[in-house]
């Protein structure tokens, strides 16, 4: 080796993928139950927004949850990791199975549900019956915005492009304007 050759190189520093969690299981396991009591109602509702049926809602956000927890430590931002897997395994549901329609909610789910809720839940009832008659790419953009997405950070989760989002956007709202939730036209009847 020369004199300007060193022997070994330096090593390179490495970024952590989020701030550091502290290393034993148990805490590990609290910073993702946190996780998952903040996100999963969430989750669902965002699921069920794009078109999910209740129960496929929630099976899709309990696999994607049980996902997240087994790489946990390397997640950099969960909630968004989160919402782009439950989101990406919704359409290859939609797109691997017959679309059989069922004209009210099968049964209520305990993650969902509580009577102090029921006003909640009547409203999102009412955008998910306005949602519904939106075609699915104009309703997969609004879901994501009801849930506070930016449609730079939508067309990113989706692999199109921005203006593709705002133009979605905008046919969006101009049908709900022309039918806003809780109004019954004759389709409804």
């Amino acid at each position: 080796m020369s004199e300007h050759e060193p022997d070994e190189a330096p090593p390179t520093p490495v970024r952590p993928a989020r701030p550091p969690t502290p290393g034993t299981e148990d805490d590990i396991t609290a910073a993702f139950t946190a996780f998952y009591r903040d996100v999963v109602k969430q989750l669902v509702g965002f699921l069920v927004l794009q078109g999910a049926q209740l129960a496929d809602a929630v099976d899709l956000t309990q696999d994607t949850l049980s996902k997240a927890y087994q790489r946990w430590p390397d997640l950099e931002h969960p909630r968004a990791w989160a919402f782009r897997v439950a989101s990406r395994a919704l359409v290859r549901a939609i797109a691997s199975i017959p679309e059989d329609p069922v004209p009210e909610i099968p049964e209520p789910s305990p993650l969902l549900r509580t009577d102090a809720d029921l006003d909640h839940w009547e409203q999102q009832h009412d955008i998910i019956t306005a949602l519904d008659h939106l075609p699915p790419r104009q309703r997969q953009v609004m879901a994501w915005t009801i849930y506070d997405h930016t449609p730079t950070e939508i067309a990113h989760a989706l692999g199109i492009e921005p203006a593709a989002v705002r133009a979605n956007l905008k046919k969006a709202r101009r049908a709900l304007a022309a039918n806003p939730p809780g109004r019954r036209t004759d389709h409804d009847l």
